[in-house]
């Protein structure tokens, strides 16, 4: 036997993936969490991240398209009319959507810092975010960066819009609306199939109405792609059930792999992404282990390597001054109580739909005692239900993560999303839930009916509320439009809150603190032709009984710092001011 025949054998055999599979594990632990150093793992990620997600995601869209190509022509499709009605649904949701919220970042700086590391990923190929920037002989360069906490899987995807559009910082929201129409898309498909057109598109109301995920889709988060790729690791678990080949063994293990970069607590689907497999291997009673199933345990190394220095980096946790763990029992009680309260909130001020909380919640406790009933009579279940079963576990146990977690009461409203696996649970609970009654009752009707009526009468209004940090995106936003409409110049902004917001815009921003140590660098630039105009921004607060508003201490500049006020806003009980910085006396020493 030649040398050629002979390696050909040996990458067939099972017994030798098997043990390929161990050894790239074995060595994904070390590289992961025993190897590097802090320094060492922070570098990795930083340079090396973005190569490792492209590779990722090419792998698993070419897996797709050999699937794609595998298909089998005889399959029932849909037909026309289902096609039309399908697409009409989905775009009904998520125009409804577009139309009630501007496109904005949501959630406080945590937004603008995903934004700003999908600018750096599409400039430099480097996962981190930006502190600092200036334009250097034309060119607007990262002078100072950060490695963020986030996974980067979003703003691989956002980058990736840049490399193919131009760089445009509201690419980030157009994005997230479309994977809102592609998640009511694998909605759809995934509801028919645990039912039929009836079951698809009461998934596809349930999800569309429910305001928290709408209100995600007009945001620059990373909730939209973790759910379209909650949705194809489900789709695609059940197609490796049906059909337990290398190929679907692929990719679905490629797309838990992204899921698991979608968001922290994504992670922990690959667990019952494993179990699914091995779920495989027992129907069929014979392993198959595809060569980039071998791999995958070397493509989570990023996951590992991030978490490890997320772990050694206490300022990143932004934790309060009492706490001192990120996860404890201590939290549980009250996290939990929130999440119940929120789920069935009448609050017109809560992003919830009470509607599919109690749909969501009968379909939980019949589907307990379904599987009760299965496991006692050893009964059999569909390769999709089974998918979902086994994700379904994910879904539980990271929203009992939440519960121990320090920052995460579903009634805040900057904690609501994180709510959505669980909802994205009862959705599908519910289609199964609803198919199962419909042999007795119309109930997928009447689901169908009572979820759009809420749909009208509940969440479109809410949909038209904002239920984030509004005055603090208002303000940002108040700021950015006033500085858009000045006259073009070369212009620096003295920030009293994040700098990320203006870098974003590639204009070079500094904060105030920063400001009050470099008055002679100031100086210089007044008088030089770097800089046409520097601006400041102040928030000013009422300091007296009577409602007197001054400067807050913290926007407060010294006295050298001579200032012209151009407009002031208020936000609530506070006003927003932009100043033009006119000089800066250097007699007077500026107070550190």
């Amino acid at each position: 036997m030649d040398d050629s025949r002979l390696f050909s054998n040996l990458r067939s055999r099972t017994d030798v993936r098997l043990a390929c599979f161990g050894l790239t594990a074995v060595s994904a632990v070390y590289l992961g969490f025993l190897g590097p150093s802090v320094p060492q793992a922070e570098a990795l990620i930083k340079y090396g991240a973005y190569y490792m997600l492209l590779f990722t995601f090419v792998a698993w869209v070419g897996s797709l398209v050999r699937l794609w190509r595998m298909r089998k022509p005889d399959q029932p499709g849909y037909s026309r009319r289902e096609k039309i009605g399908a697409v009409l649904l989905v775009l009904l949701f998520t125009g409804t959507a577009i139309a009630h919220e501007n496109f904005r970042s949501k959630i406080l700086n945590d937004e603008f810092v995903l934004q700003s590391t999908a600018f750096n990923m599409h400039f430099f190929r480097e996962s981190v975010a930006m502190a600092r920037g200036y334009e250097i002989l034309g060119t607007f360069l990262s002078t100072d960066t950060f490695l963020d906490k986030r996974p980067n899987f979003y703003p691989f995807l956002v980058s990736l819009v840049h490399d193919l559009t131009g760089y445009r910082a509201n690419n980030a929201f157009y994005l997230n609306s479309t994977l809102m129409a592609a998640t009511l898309a694998l909605a759809y498909s995934i509801g028919r199939r645990l039912s039929d057109w009836k079951g698809g598109t009461l998934a596809v109301a349930l999800l569309g109405s429910l305001p928290v995920f709408a209100l995600n889709a007009t945001g620059s988060g990373m909730e939209m792609i973790n759910l379209t790729m909650l949705l194809s690791s489900v789709m695609l678990g059940a197609k490796y059930l049906e059909s337990p080949d290398g190929s679907h063994l692929s990719a679905f293990l490629l797309a838990t792999v992204l899921l698991a970069q979608c968001r922290y607590e994504s992670v922990l689907y690959v667990v019952p992404a494993a179990g699914l497999v091995l779920m495989g291997w027992c129907r069929t009673r014979r392993i198959t282990l595809s060569w980039t199933a071998v791999g995958v345990p070397l493509l989570l190394i990023p996951v590992a390597l991030q978490n490890k220095v997320l772990s050694h980096s206490p300022a990143l946790w932004e934790m309060r001054e009492n706490q001192t763990s990120r996860f404890g029992v201590e939290y549980v009680a009250s996290n939990f109580k929130a999440a119940v309260n929120f789920l069935f909130s009448f609050d017109q001020h809560q992003a919830n739909s009470l509607i599919l909380s109690v749909i969501g919640l009968a379909g939980l406790i019949w589907a307990a005692v379904g599987l009760a009933f299965l496991w006692k009579r050893r009964g059999s279940i569909g390769s999709l239900q089974l998918a979902w079963l086994f994700f379904a576990a994910g879904v539980i146990a990271n929203t009992v993560l939440l519960f121990f977690y320090f920052w995460s009461s579903f009634m805040d409203p900057m904690a609501t999303r994180f709510s959505l696996p669980l909802y994205l649970l009862m959705v599908f609970v519910g289609v199964m839930f609803a198919h199962w009654l419909d042999s007795r009752v119309p109930a997928s009707g009447v689901f169908l009916l009572a979820t759009g009526l809420c749909f009208l009468g509940f969440s479109v209004p809410k949909q038209s509320l904002h239920f984030y940090s509004r005055l603090g995106i208002d303000e940002i936003e108040w700021e950015r439009r006033y500085v858009a409409s000045l006259p073009p110049a070369q212009r620096i902004i003295l920030a009293n809150n994040s700098t990320i917001v203006w870098l974003l815009d590639k204009t070079p921003s500094i904060l105030l603190n920063r400001a009050r140590l470099v008055a002679d660098r100031l100086h210089y630039q007044l008088g030089a032709s770097n800089f046409q105009e520097i601006l400041v921004l102040q928030a000013l607060r009422p300091m007296t009984p009577d409602g007197d508003h001054d400067i807050i201490p913290e926007d407060r500049l010294p006295r050298s710092y001579h200032l012209e006020t151009l407009v002031e806003k208020r936000f609530g009980t506070k006003i927003a001011r932009i100043s033009r910085l006119v000089s800066v006396d250097l007699d007077e020493k500026p107070k550190s």
